[in-house]
């Protein structure tokens, strides 16, 4: 089955718009519905409404201000989506809290679209920030994010899957098949360790997967240096042009890997591809 069901996070931030445009990108591919979701929960606006000395022309002034954006942001989203047929285009507007309202929503759809997670948002707006890792555990589907500025295609170039033999990896890989078109080129590839042998699971093997999808597959082992493993698989995806990393989300908790690093904390802060991750 296809993509036909996709959600993008939308809120105005820059971050977000590389992620429509991206989104755009992937509903004309797969001919499929686009939804806009607006999260914006507030909580220094929920905290001021919920006081009862605030006087009622007050409280309807603070209302009006907020929602300004929210049609602004709505309008854009319109603009860009322009060309989508009006019948496949839809919007979600909700005040819920940012990061449990995206992953809740993203649970309903095929894949999601996000923009690369920003460090760099300001300080009022950072309870808008979203960080799609974290989405892709929480809801356990597809989450797909796009760099800033990116341009291209992720159908165009050579799909790179990072395999480690693990239960992420292995829902990666069966996400990755309603993306990847038969003919096109995939390179499996693991860092440090030897997942990829014959002998992991006699009988079949990773590649063997691919093969059968009518998928041209190529096996890498990169060897294990000093540096973290996120930036050896970002390194080897631009030397060979890859356009689009393939990879489990969060083997270990996302609170283990926030404390101590990990591969799919560093991944979504520094990757300069897109990504699919899933959980």
């Amino acid at each position: 089955m296809s993509i036909k069901n996709i959600l993008v996070a939308y809120n105005g931030l820059p971050g977000s718009g590389t992620a429509l445009a991206g989104a755009v990108l992937m509903q004309k591919h797969f001919d499929a519905h686009l939804t806009g979701l607006f999260a914006h929960g507030n909580p220094v606006l929920s905290r001021h409404l919920k006081k009862a000395w605030m006087p009622r022309k007050v409280q309807d002034a603070v209302i009006e201000a907020a929602e300004g954006p929210t049609a602004d942001v709505q309008q854009t989203f319109y603009e860009v989506c322009k060309d989508i047929p009006q019948d496949k285009l839809h919007w979600i507007d909700n005040g819920g809290a940012v990061q449990r309202t995206v992953a809740r929503y993203a649970q309903l759809f095929d894949l999601t679209v996000l923009g690369q997670r920003d460090t760099g948002v300001d300080h009022n707006l950072s309870h808008m920030a979203i960080n799609p890792d974290k989405v892709a555990y929480d809801s356990g589907r597809p989450v797909m994010t796009f760099p800033a500025d990116f341009t291209g295609s992720v159908f165009d170039g050579r799909t790179v899957l990072a395999w480690d033999g693990g239960r992420a990896a292995a829902r990666a890989l069966a996400d990755a098949m309603n993306i990847i078109r038969a003919g096109s080129e995939v390179e499996i590839v693991s860092v440090g360790r030897s997942p990829l042998s014959p002998d992991a699971r006699p009988g079949i093997d990773v590649g063997m997967v691919f093969d059968r999808h009518d998928v041209k597959v190529t096996l890498t082992e990169l060897p294990r240096d000093k540096r973290p493993i996120a930036d050896i698989l970002v390194d080897h995806c631009e030397k060979i042009g890859a356009s689009l990393l393939v990879m489990g989300a969060y083997e270990h908790s996302p609170v283990r890997e926030g404390l101590i690093g990990g591969v799919t904390h560093d991944i979504a802060l520094r990757a300069r591809l897109p990504v699919l991750m899933s959980h």
